[in-house]
């Protein structure tokens, strides 16, 4: 009896480094999730700004929503319904010379920015033992 145990023991202990390691042998090809793809530009005229965005590829209708900074300072927020790609145009205040940003998001993720202009560094730390301001 113990020695019948011992042989189904180690037949068991053999046959077990025999199997693969997964199943089924070559993995079904995933499909590509389907994203949202945009491009865009800003196009600066006198007293506005108009965006100009191609909505390549667009899994389904969802809301386009767009906020607009001039340095920190949200100028203006919107949504626009978007069902398939398409070319958007969209009007934007313009105060003038700055940094301007165009943030678009879908379903809370952001998905493309537009930058204007030039943003401003912010000033270098002072040296240890100089004073804050003085240069």
């Amino acid at each position: 009896m113990r020695r019948r145990l011992l042989v189904l023991s180690l037949a068991a202990l053999l046959l077990s480094g025999c199997r693969y390691t997964f199943w089924p042998l070559i993995p079904p090809e995933a499909a590509y999730p389907e994203r949202a793809s945009l491009s865009g530009e800003l196009v600066e005229q006198k007293d506005r700004v108009v965006a100009v965005i191609n909505v390549r590829r667009w899994p389904e209708p969802d809301y386009l929503e767009l906020r607009w900074y001039h340095g920190e300072e949200l100028l203006k927020e919107a949504s626009i319904w978007v069902e398939k790609p398409q070319k958007l145009k969209v009007e934007l205040p313009y105060q003038g010379e700055g940094f301007y940003r165009l943030l678009l998001y879908s379903g809370g993720r952001p998905l493309l920015q537009l930058d204007l202009g030039e943003p401003s560094l912010p000033p270098p730390p002072a040296s240890p033992g100089q004073e804050p301001g003085a240069g």
